[in-house]
């Protein structure tokens, strides 16, 4: 996943930076190395978040048509979430 964040295309920036934050904050706690993980909205800047949400819907689609894993796909589900005001972000 952090490759794809490199990769992908720079149309939900801040997005892209979360996931690739997430994917390092889960390598370091793996690692035992524990520190909060800040919420999308920390990077995602207002202006982007109907892209953003867009954006995570094409990837979890993306990873559902590919048969990855079901925790990728949870965690994707749940990002949509909050970033369209399930979560905390109204």
């Amino acid at each position: 996943m952090i490759d794809a964040t490199y990769g992908a295309p720079q149309i939900a920036p801040g997005l892209l930076a979360w996931l690739d934050a997430a994917c390092e904050w889960e390598l370091n706690r793996r690692d035992g190395n524990e520190y909060e993980l800040l919420p999308p909205e920390a990077a995602i800047p207002p202006e982007e978040d109907a892209v953003s949400i867009d954006a995570a819907h094409a990837l979890r689609s993306a990873f559902a048509a590919g048969e990855r894993s079901p925790t990728v796909l949870a965690v994707f589900g749940e990002l949509s979430k909050l970033l369209s005001g399930e979560g905390r972000r109204q």
